[in-house]
């Protein structure tokens, strides 16, 4: 699954913004006993309440927790979907890599049939409602998706729900899934498992508010009339914390009240069956318009429990300590980008042109963004692979930093292949066309590389980087233009479109890949729900196909190699998730990998 800061998709998810988007595996977290300062384990008491700070500009939008890509960001999946309605399988175990059997809703998986066949044991929980949590669930969940993928921002052609040729209840926790070929069982549990949830059938499968339930969902017309139902609700914020639909749970919380703002403010769900039960007697999401407006409030040291320190308030950060924080950062993995949209009708033929976004890469000053804006907290992009956490699974490739910054490189480039270069101007194509020494194929003689960057605001790091890519491209006389709108603005913008869309390049933030292996499906495949730029060569599906089927590195290597080559999107420095402050009071805060909260866990000590 995927996230832009982030969801599944059927790889990774989509990241928003910059303040936060195997089988089996570790054990549980056990985090009720940790300290956010490391001393010696203390005893949670009950009660209290933590509040949060979502994302600046980055607030939930959407409820029902299977989302149109328009909606894919962390903000409607990690802090508000999941806290509800837990997912099948859980990523991370505590701040590390894994799957994390304890947040799970699984108590077994097992393969069979030459990796053909899954069978799930659910364990035994209850909805909200006190009807218990059964295999019927899951197949709500599934028959919506099968017959609405054309609708789910999570779909990618081939995989989820396509991979799955029948789901058959065999009793009322455990079904089996036939899949339609073997593959990775790694791939298959980390990477497509996390899409299914169950959802309350007995009280969701209807097609009007004052309907009755059914069984509508068996038919592929009836699973279309309630998914229609459930987004036009899911996408009403006025009702988020009424609607009776929304009331029906099973995770440790329930939304209780929620502002067009968009305050979040949850209790715990009575009936929850995890052993992981919330300490806190509430939980608080707290909406900012900027990092800024987030830091006044940190500074007070009164209204956030765990926020984010903005990397240009760094050196501010004496002053948190002074109010009870502490920083912890919070390193996600993901990987930072911008999208070129090569079916732009203005553009489209030169950025699909190798050596342009060659000459791009180029001129990204990555190592002084890190110093300059980031103060070191952050790192090099050079592939679709993060670099941190470290990991065997990044090629020598990768780590040979292929594209570094170089003006005279990106200069170079351009002239060979027949533009007029106009360092602080806009550079000309001299010689349009197809041919060596040419501009490439549709651009043509006359033809300027003026650029236009749409990024998401709200976080002033990111506006600061967008200006720094600017200032530096004018250097090689790429003429790059800044525009710029709220996050989930860019990010419904910047989304697989036809030739008429007018974006082309596309800045929003980072995704963040799954607790599984970081491959490219669904990014880079045809009709790939994140597929934004809609890039696509026959030799990419079938390197990405290939690391869906084996278990070793030499095939996931060749993958990794060939994108990082290709630039299908330009990489700029990944920044950590975020630079988190925590209040010194507040324990059993874990900086999850893959960008999820767990209030669940978090508690204060007498």
């Amino acid at each position: 699954m995927l996230s832009g800061r982030c969801l599944p998709a059927a790889a990774a998810v989509l990241c928003a913004g910059l303040a936060l988007a195997a089988c089996g595996g570790g054990r549980g977290t056990s985090s009720s006993t940790s300290s956010t300062s490391g001393s010696a384990a203390v005893k949670a008491a009950k009660g209290g309440t933590a509040s949060f700070a979502e994302v600046p500009g980055d607030q939930p939008n959407f409820i029902f927790p299977i989302d149109p890509v328009a909606f894919q960001t962390v903000a409607n999946s990690s802090d508000f979907q999941d806290l509800m309605w837990r997912p099948l399988v859980w990523e991370g175990v505590g701040s590390g890599p894994g799957i994390d059997r304890t947040k799970s809703l699984f108590s077994s998986l097992r393969y069979s049939k030459g990796s053909r066949s899954l069978t799930v044991t659910l364990k035994p929980y209850k909805w909200s409602d006190g009807k218990p949590v059964t295999s019927r669930d899951v197949q709500f969940d599934f028959n919506l998706l099968k017959a609405n993928k054309d609708k789910w921002g999570g779909y990618t052609p081939g995989e989820l729900p396509d991979n799955i040729t029948s789901f058959r209840i065999i009793n009322s926790r455990t079904f089996e899934l036939r899949l339609n070929q073997a593959y990775s069982r790694q791939w298959f549990t980390n990477n497509q498992l996390p899409a299914l949830r169950p959802l309350p059938q007995q009280a969701w499968d209807k097609t009007s508010p004052g309907g009755k339930v059914g069984n509508y969902d068996m038919t592929t017309a009836g699973a279309r009339k309630v998914f229609s139902f459930l987004v036009s609700q899911g996408k009403v914020v006025s009702t988020f914390a009424t609607n009776p639909l929304w009331q029906v749970v099973d995770g440790p919380w329930r939304l209780v009240g929620y502002t067009s703002t968009g305050k979040a403010t949850f209790v715990p769900n009575k009936h929850y069956s995890g052993p992981d039960r919330p300490h806190l007697s509430r939980f608080v999401e707290l909406p900012f318009t900027s990092d800024s407006a987030e830091f006044n409030v940190l500074r007070s040291g009164s209204a956030i429990t765990v926020g984010s320190l903005p990397s240009q308030d760094y050196k501010q950060q004496p002053a948190l300590r002074a109010q009870g924080y502490v920083l912890r950062p919070w390193i996600i993995s993901t990987i930072w980008y911008i999208i070129p949209n090569l079916t732009n009708p203005q553009v489209g033929h030169i950025l699909s042109q190798l050596y342009v976004r060659q000459a791009i890469e180029h001129v990204i000053p990555q190592e002084l963004i890190i110093k300059k804006i980031f103060h070191g907290f952050a790192y090099r992009e050079d592939g679709p692979v993060p670099l941190k956490p470290s990991s065997d699974l990044v090629s020598p490739y990768e780590k040979s930093n292929p594209y570094p910054f170089s003006i005279e490189d990106a200069v170079r480039l351009l002239r060979t292949h027949g533009w007029a270069v106009n360092p602080n101007g806009t550079d000309v194509c001299e010689r349009g066309g197809a041919g060596r020494g040419h501009c490439g194929a549709g651009v043509a003689t006359g033809a300027r590389l003026s650029l236009n960057l749409l990024y998401a605001t709200g976080n002033q790091g990111m506006t600061l980087e967008t200006e720094e890519i600017k200032s530096e491209a004018s250097k090689a006389g790429i003429d790059i233009s800044l525009s710029s709108g709220p996050v989930n603005t860019v990010f419904g913008e910047v989304a697989p479109c036809p030739k008429t869309c007018n974006w082309q390049l596309g800045f929003y933030g980072s995704l963040t890949y799954p607790s599984g292996l970081p491959t490219g499906d669904g990014l880079w495949t045809k009709g790939g729900a994140l597929n934004a730029g809609t890039w696509y060569t026959p030799e990419t599906q079938r390197l990405i196909d290939a690391t869906l089927h084996s278990n070793g590195l030499k095939l996931f290597y060749a993958y990794e190699d060939y994108i990082a080559k290709e630039l299908p999107w330009i990489w700029v420095a990944d920044v950590d998730g975020s630079l988190a402050e925590v209040k010194k009071s507040l324990h059993g805060f874990t900086e999850n990998e893959y960008y999820a909260i767990t209030p669940e866990d978090w508690y204060y000590t007498r």
